[in-house]
C-alpha cells in the first residue's frame, strides 16, 4: 500500500512541475488598456455603466469608484471594477477568437458567461452543496459525540480529537461559504477571502492529519507540532493579501500541502490497519485524482463548466464519505479507550 502511495505522490509531483501561470490574460496590453480606460470613463468599448461615477477632479482612483457606487448596486455586487474586468475580458476574447486564438485566464480565472448576475453559476451551486455536506457532516458528528458517545459517568467524551474536528468543520464551512460568494462575483475582497479561507483550511487539515496519524494527545506536543505549520500557513496568507496575489505560487503551495496530507492519511491507514480504512483510502485516492482537475485545467465548456467546477462536484460525495470516516473513527477511538478503562 505504501508503494502505491509513493507512486501517486510522484505522479502528482510530475503534474505539479508542469503547472503553468494561471493568469496570462492580465499581461495582455489590449486588455490592460481597456481596463484602464474603463476605470476612468466607466465604459468598456461601447458598453457603459451608469454606476461608474467618474470623480469631478478627473482622477480615476479605485477608492472613488467604490465610494461613489450606489448602495443598491453594491448589494447586488454590480461594482464598477468587476464590470470593467468582465466586459473588457469579453471584448478581448472576441478579438482573440476572430484571430483563431483560444481563451486565456484573467485574474486567475477563465472567461465565464454570467447567469442571473452570477459569474460562475455552476461553481456557485457546487460550492453551496459542499457547504451543505460539511454542515450536515458536522451536525451528525456533534450529535454522535455529545449524545451517543458521551460517558454517563463524567459527562465527557472519550474521543481525543473532538475539538480539532470542530475547528476543521468551522474552517470548512467558512471556506465553502466564501467560495460560493467569490464565484458569484469576483471582487478584490471576495477573492482574498476565498483564497485565504482555502489556505487556512488546507493548513489546518495538514496539522490535523499529523496529530491524528501520530496519535498526538498531549497539548504541549500538539502546540510544538502545529506551530511551524501554522506559522507557514499564516505567512502565506499574509503574502497573498499584502504583497502579491500570485496565483501560480499559491497553486503550488496548495497542491504540496494537499498531497502531503493525502500521503499521511493513506500511509497511516495502511500501517494502523484502521477498521474503516477503506473509506479513508476512497477519499485519499478520489481527492488525488480530483486534484488533477486543478492542475490540468481547461477552459469552460460553453462558458459555464470548467475543470474547477468539476473539481467542486467531485468533492461533494467525497465529503460525505469523509465525515462518515470521522464518525467511525470517533466510535472506534471511544471503544478502544473504554476497553482500556475497563
Amino acid at each position: 500500500m505504501a508503494d502505491r502511495c509513493w507512486i501517486t505522490f510522484l505522479v502528482v509531483l510530475f503534474c505539479l512541475v508542469r503547472a503553468f501561470d494561471a493568469s496570462a490574460g492580465d499581461a495582455d496590453p489590449l486588455y490592460r488598456t481597456c481596463f484602464g480606460q474603463c476605470k476612468s470613463t466607466g465604459c468598456a468599448g461601447e458598453t457603459c455603466f451608469p454606476h461608474c461615477k467618474t470623480p469631478s477632479n478627473g482622477s480615476s482612483s479605485d477608492d472613488n469608484l467604490y465610494l461613489k457606487e450606489p448602495l443598491y448596486l453594491w448589494l447586488k455586487h454590480a461594482n464598477c471594477l468587476s464590470d470593467c474586468q468582465y466586459h473588457c475580458m469579453l471584448q478581448r476574447e472576441k478579438e482573440r477568437a476572430t484571430h483563431g486564438f483560444g481563451p486565456v485566464k484573467y485574474h486567475g480565472k477563465w472567461p465565464f458567461k454570467r447567469v442571473f448576475g452570477l459569474q460562475e453559476p455552476v461553481s456557485v451551486a457546487f460550492s453551496a452543496l459542499n457547504l451543505a455536506m460539511h454542515l450536515h457532516g458536522w451536525l451528525s458528528f456533534f450529535t454522535l459525540i455529545y449524545y451517543k458517545l458521551r460517558s454517563k459517568a463524567d459527562e465527557t467524551t472519550c474521543y481525543n480529537y473532538t475539538t480539532l474536528w470542530h475547528i476543521y468543520a468551522f474552517l470548512s464551512i467558512n471556506s465553502w461559504l466564501w467560495s460560493a460568494v467569490f464565484h458569484s462575483r469576483d471582487m478584490d475582497l471576495t477573492e482574498k477571502l476565498d483564497y485565504s479561507s482555502a489556505v487556512a483550511l488546507l493548513g489546518f487539515s495538514l496539522i490535523l492529519s499529523v496529530l491524528r496519524s501520530f496519535s498526538v494527545k498531549n497539548e504541549a506536543t500538539r502546540v510544538l507540532v502545529a506551530a511551524p505549520l501554522l506559522a507557514f500557513t499564516v505567512t502565506h496568507i499574509l503574502y497573498l493579501n499584502n504583497y502579491q496575489m500570485d496565483y501560480g505560487w499559491n497553486m503550488k503551495v496548495c497542491v504540496v500541502i494537499a498531497v502531503s496530507q493525502l500521503l499521511i492519511w493513506a500511509i497511516w491507514a495502511g500501517i494502523s490497519r484502521h477498521p474503516f480504512r477503506w473509506k479513508l483510502w476512497t477519499v485519499v485516492f478520489g481527492g488525488g485524482f480530483a486534484m488533477l482537475l486543478e492542475i490540468y485545467d481547461f477552459p469552460p465548456y460553453q462558458g459555464l463548466v470548467d475543470a474547477h467546477a468539476l473539481w467542486h462536484a467531485t468533492t461533494i460525495p467525497l465529503t460525505y464519505i469523509w465525515w462518515s470516516f470521522i464518525k467511525d473513527d470517533a466510535k472506534f477511538g471511544t471503544s478502544n479507550l473504554s476497553k482500556k478503562v475497563k
